[in-house]
């Protein structure tokens, strides 16, 4: 059973570069989120390269998170973190963040998330297209939003013709086969996780260094956030 659901490299150092190297080709970039603070935790490093690289993109926040903790004893906590996600975005250089207002814990309950992915999608053409992995996804954290959107995602795009799919990109995975180097984004990426004050994300920085440490020393490099490309 642990080596079933340990997070494991399917491919080589190597290869598991460029695969990354792909990801980052991307001009329009579409990274789907269940909730302020989804991106800037697992993909905030790779967003930022993205954007330095001359990227667009743009990001869905499916929910406000309004029954996430309340660290800061918010008066309206669905106000402040969306808040709060739009000072991480223009530190992370998003084009736009989507706002679906969902309901927290209900992201996938009924149509509506699909209605309005397929109405994002449609209007950007995204050449690329990050989510949670709904399939394979990695311990210990999982939550019915993160992997509710990821399959929301997954099964769009596979209702798509082949030839005209994006490449598609699983964080949170537990069989990757892409690593972006985000040695040099990883300062920025922790600055916009110091946005989610009502989630004391700033003090999780050190935590998510580590991984993002363990994951570069995978492949040789200093940090990395990994991912499972779909072709």
């Amino acid at each position: 059973m642990w080596v079933f659901f340990r997070t494991q490299l399917t491919v080589s150092p190597e290869k598991a570069l460029a695969n990354g190297r792909h990801l980052l080709r991307g001009r329009t970039v579409l990274a789907v989120a269940a909730h302020p603070d989804d991106l800037e935790w697992y993909v905030g490093g790779t967003l930022r390269r993205l954007s330095d690289e001359g990227a667009r993109v743009h990001v869905i926040v499916a929910s406000f998170g309004e029954k996430g903790p309340n660290l800061t004893h918010a008066g309206n906590l669905a106000e402040t973190r969306e808040l709060e996600q739009l000072r991480a975005a223009r530190i992370n250089g998003y084009a736009q963040v989507h706002f679906f207002g969902l309901p927290d814990k209900g992201v996938v309950d009924g149509p509506a998330m699909r209605q309005k992915l397929t109405q994002v999608w449609q209007s950007l053409n995204p050449d690329i297209v990050l989510t949670f992995d709904p399939v394979l996804w990695s311990l210990p954290y999982l939550h019915p939003d993160h992997q509710g959107s990821g399959r929301t995602v997954y099964e769009y795009w596979r209702s798509m013709r082949r030839e005209s799919r994006p490449s598609l990109f699983f964080w949170q995975s537990r069989r990757p086969n892409a690593v972006v180097d985000i040695s040099d984004t990883l300062t920025t990426k922790e600055r916009a996780l110091n946005q989610h004050f009502t989630q004391n994300l700033g003090r999780a920085g050190a935590r998510n260094a580590a991984i993002s440490s363990q994951v570069g020393h995978q492949v040789g490099i200093g940090y990395g956030e990994s991912f499972r490309r779909l072709q």
